[in-house]
């Protein structure tokens, strides 16, 4: 049996197929991810600079992309964390007026550089610091802030660690004038250094805050706490973590300390669109597009900032497209469960608040905050 239609069906059904066709094209024009997990996160420890806690949060977010100060979520995010480098003060300097480091008390030719040090420019001046994890010199600007090491009475050569961060000269002075010590040491052989520089407990800042009573993260949603005995006190609003005890404990913010920064290459943005118009706002960002999601702990990763959405539900990269479910970028379909002849118009897929196990199915016109990833 021939079915005939005239030509103005025809075209419309050629029509609707060329319209599908292209609107499929554009969905998935940024599939370029591949498969399986797209979220990328990290943290990195600044043990190089010491920071207030305001200094820190700025330098995280200039210096990495979608950074801040740390936000920490789990047990495991702390147990990957090696805090136990540090860099200290010696009595090894460089007066700008001088050609040479020399030490402050004592002489020794003993020199550890480490590669392509030390490193000086005219008319400043430069004191060491002893790299922990290598046990080696590197030159620094003598007004920049450190912990140091000052020398007992009875030895010149060693000494003790002292965790407050200082200039060059004010550690100095601390150790000519607090009782017990006498001077910066200066060393003489590699012995004198491993001896000085053993594994220490100091404090590094992290992203957590108290704002009106409530302590919040500098980005970000966590309910981790592991509070050091006797904390938190009101002695400050700004929390650190102990670089070997790993408990945290309530600072001054503006103490000087070294610091984590955490980065992700999620963006939540909190602006009410529809499905195509989240869409095309993550694609014109520039190497981002709507967010794909994969059960485990990258679902619990994208889930704490759905937390932090103005609305209930937020959009994800998942469409109803030529009778099947597609991600965007064409990841894995790991979900199963999905209806396979969906309500008309319900052809997109949010992540909820009240749910962070399964994808919900709502309509595309919808306007809600949205997710995009950097590809």
């Amino acid at each position: 049996m021939f079915v005939l239609y005239d030509s103005t069906v025809v075209m419309m059904m050629m029509m609707k197929s060329i319209i599908l066709g292209t609107f499929l094209l554009f969905v998935l024009c940024g599939a370029v991810s591949g498969l399986g997990s797209v979220v990328v996160k990290g943290y990195e420890y600044i043990t190089y600079l010491h920071y207030n806690w305001l200094e820190a949060q700025q330098y995280c977010r200039t210096n990495y992309g979608n950074g801040d100060l740390a936000t920490i979520y789990t047990q495991s995010d702390v147990d990957d964390l090696n805090l136990e480098d540090y860099r200290a003060w010696t009595g090894l300097h460089k007066p700008s007026d001088k050609d040479e480091f020399s030490w402050v008390h004592g002489d020794s030719p003993y020199r550890n550089w480490a590669h392509d040090q030390p490193q000086v420019q005219e008319g400043s001046d430069y004191c060491a610091v002893v790299h922990y994890g290598c046990h080696c010199f590197y030159s620094e600007l003598c007004n920049r802030r450190a912990y140091f090491i000052c020398s007992k009475w009875h030895d010149d050569h060693t000494g003790d660690f002292i965790p407050q961060s200082k200039t060059w000269e004010e550690a100095v002075d601390y150790c000519d004038h607090m009782p017990g010590y006498h001077n910066m040491p200066f060393f003489t052989s590699s012995n004198d250094i491993d001896s000085a520089f053993r594994p220490q407990d100091f404090q590094v800042w992290t992203g957590l805050y108290r704002h009106g009573g409530t302590w919040k993260w500098s980005k970000g949603f966590s309910e981790y706490r592991n509070w050091s005995p006797s904390h938190p006190q009101n002695n400050g609003d700004c929390v650190s973590i102990s670089s070997l005890g790993k408990q945290m404990s309530v600072q001054d913010c503006s103490s000087q300390c070294p610091f984590i920064c955490s980065h992700d290459n999620l963006v939540l943005v909190k602006e009410n669109k529809t499905w195509e118009e989240a869409l095309e706002h993550c694609r014109a960002l520039g190497n981002h597009d709507l967010i794909s999601v994969q059960p485990g702990s990258d679902l619990d990763f994208i889930m704490r900032r759905v937390m932090e959405a103005d609305t209930e539900k937020v959009w994800t990269g998942l469409r109803f497209l030529a009778g099947q479910w597609l991600w965007v970028n064409q990841a894995d379909m790991s979900y199963s469960g999905l209806p396979d002849c969906p309500l008309e118009w319900q052809h997109c897929g949010a992540l909820s608040k009240d749910d962070g196990e399964n994808i919900k199915i709502r309509e595309c016109s919808e306007r809600r905050n949205f997710l995009c990833y950097k590809i």
